[in-house]
């Protein structure tokens, strides 16, 4: 009998549903396809486990789906005011650049053009909001790079 396909398609999607309604059973389930959904998925799948991800629309699609994939370590957070949400973030992106997943996650620079359509009171606040995210990464233990 042929290996099943690994390719990812309506065929082996129909497939996978009907083994799972049918009551077969996995090694880990995963709830949510963001960027740590995946993550652990993917790393689940490498160690050779049985993975079924779910979520609630479609791989990506909340916020990452509009931006560049990259993982963040919670700046966006503290924009809103959520600085436990911040941390966490940045803590995460810690463990995913030393441990987890240092194959796919590196450190990169920010770099905000400050023209002079920018105003002094919003190139400060951006100033402000790095200097915090800094001293967030560094309280979380994640590297600079």
């Amino acid at each position: 009998m042929p290996a099943p396909s690994s390719s990812l398609n309506a065929a082996r999607r129909a497939r996978d549903l009907d083994t799972l309604a049918s009551g077969g059973v996995v090694d880990v389930l995963v709830v949510g396809g963001g960027v740590t959904g995946t993550g652990v998925a993917l790393d689940a799948a490498a160690r050779g486990l049985s993975v079924v991800l779910v979520d609630k629309h479609d791989l990506a699609f909340g916020t990452s789906r509009w931006s560049s994939k990259l993982v963040h370590g919670g700046l966006r957070y503290l924009a809103t005011g959520d600085v436990g949400v911040a941390y966490e973030s940045a803590r995460e992106r810690g463990i995913l650049i030393e441990r987890t997943a240092p194959h796919l996650v590196r450190a990169l620079p920010n770099v905000f053009p400050l023209t002079e359509s920018v105003s002094a009171r919003t190139a400060a606040l951006i100033r402000v909001g790095h200097l915090a995210g800094d001293t967030l990464r560094r309280a979380g233990g994640t590297p600079r790079t």
